[in-house]
């Protein structure tokens, strides 16, 4: 019972914290990406009664979106498509993942520790994970799209893991929907990462577990493998089939072109997952982020060394599969954003993914500091000035974003404002909309037709 209260804590507390975040600052408005979905999207053929499967299977940059678009659709059905909902959704996403953390977090620190320390220590991890430097996944309806992979990815993890090791019966249904779900539903902007993560995740375990592996094992395989393969063929299969940004492409070329600058844009990227870029903009050159980049790479790299020699691998395989999506998603993210300036790949709704790599890392350095073998002076040395490293930049981030925030607020109260006189608002009052300002009106217009959104409870004269 005292474990399960030190535990409850654990989450509470960083929850608390986020979703207060999340509660003052969330609008009820359709902003940015929300916009292309709305005129000559899913949600006007929803509204005039011509919707098809293909409306919502439609790809948006190579991306699947149709869990979002069902439940934006139970949102205009039952609540007026009203976007805060949608927001104040994301720190339960969160916890979600949380929780599914602890069960292996938990599990890799036993027997050594007692419930009630694995209780308490998870305090640290869920610091980094319930952190306002994610806000551009913590204030918006689209926002949705950062936050909702992650709690599919490591539950299809956790259960295809089960379902491989033993083959017991009771995780067939969870090994099969859990991915499909993951894959096909809510796999989102992250969906390129999941694959390679996963991969690197099975072949970790396989060279891990090589001499014990065993017939029946391999069948598994199989029968998993096809059943991945078959999921990632639904997933591409016409892709870019009238997509909603049929111009959007990865810019290989210009990485190879410019490995330079490529190089700085990924470790500025890993830097932006410590220090956020409003904090950033405040008090370090884009120099100095890629020096923090080039540190926090270093960590990575110095704690998969000390997952394979502490043979952490024995207890969870968790922490590598989450390092790895974090690495693949920031690689992915490079590749599709580099032609945007050599800083775009700091920007906040990218640590919704990189996030969970730091959270994988504090996770490993928690384990070879508790451990029994007793480590030397420089390893723990260097553990401490890295979680010194981690939460400075967090604090420092939080501290600005808490700043920010009262702006933030009045900035959508603005956009709501001119939501409401849209036939005399000017291109560059729609333009804050950080959106096309034609399809802005557009959309806004329709909404208003329909009483939506922002026009749900209010009335409106057409000027």
């Amino acid at each position: 019972m005292r474990a399960k209260i030190i535990f409850f804590l654990s989450l509470l507390i960083p929850f608390a914290l986020v979703f207060t975040y999340v509660w003052s600052t969330a609008t009820d408005l359709a902003f940015r990406d929300d916009l292309y979905l709305i005129k000559g999207g899913f949600i006007e053929s929803y509204c005039k009664g011509t919707l098809t499967l293909a409306d919502l299977w439609r790809p948006a940059a190579a991306t699947r979106l149709i869990g979002y678009n069902l439940l934006q659709i139970a949102n205009i059905k039952w609540f007026g498509m009203n976007s805060r909902l949608f927001v104040l959704l994301i720190p339960f996403l969160m916890l979600c993942s949380a929780l599914l953390i602890y069960r292996d977090y938990r599990k890799s620190l036993t027997p050594e520790r007692s419930p009630e320390f694995s209780a308490a220590s998870y305090l640290v991890l869920t610091l980094i994970l319930f952190n306002v430097i994610q806000w551009e996944g913590l204030t918006f309806g689209y926002g949705f799209i950062f936050q909702a992979p992650m709690p599919f990815f490591i539950a299809s993890f956790i259960s295809l893991e089960l379902f491989l090791s033993t083959g017991a019966r009771k995780y067939w249904p969870a090994a099969l929907i859990l991915p499909a779900l993951a894959v096909l539903v809510f796999g989102g902007s992250h969906i390129f990462a999941f694959a390679p993560a996963l991969g690197s995740a099975f072949l970790c375990y396989l060279l891990t577990r090589r001499s014990r592996l065993t017939k029946d094992f391999w069948c598994r395989v199989l029968l998993i493998s096809v059943f991945l393969a078959a999921l990632a063929f639904l997933y591409m299969f016409r892709i870019h089939h009238n997509d909603y940004h049929p111009n959007s492409s990865y810019h290989a070329a210009e990485v190879f072109a410019r490995p330079l600058e490529a190089v700085q844009f990924l470790l500025a990227a890993f830097g932006a997952s410590v220090v956020g870029v409003d904090a950033a903009a405040d008090y370090f050159s884009f120099h100095t982020m890629v020096v923090f980049g080039l540190f926090v790479v270093l960590l990575y790299a110095v704690a998969l060394i000390l997952f394979f020699r502490s043979r952490m691998y024995e207890r969870t395989y968790l922490p590598f599969f989450l390092i790895m999506q974090a690495i693949w998603y920031l690689g992915f993210m490079t590749l599709g954003r580099f032609n945007y300036g050599i800083d775009y790949g700091m920007a906040s709704r990218y640590t919704c993914g990189s996030i969970y790599g730091l959270v994988a890392l504090a996770w490993i350095f928690l384990f070879i500091l508790v451990r029994p073998v007793r480590s030397t002076a420089l390893l723990k040395g260097t553990i401490c000035v890295s979680f010194v490293m981690i939460f400075a930049g967090m604090l420092l981030t939080a501290r600005v974003e808490w700043r920010i925030q009262p702006y933030r607020k009045v900035y959508f109260e603005q956009l709501h404002a001119i939501a409401l006189r849209v036939d005399t608002a000017t291109p560059e009052e729609l333009s804050k909309f950080e959106e096309r300002p034609e399809l802005v009106r557009d959309s806004l217009r329709l909404l208003r037709e329909y009483r939506l959104n922002a026009y749900r409870t209010t009335s409106v004269d057409r000027e």
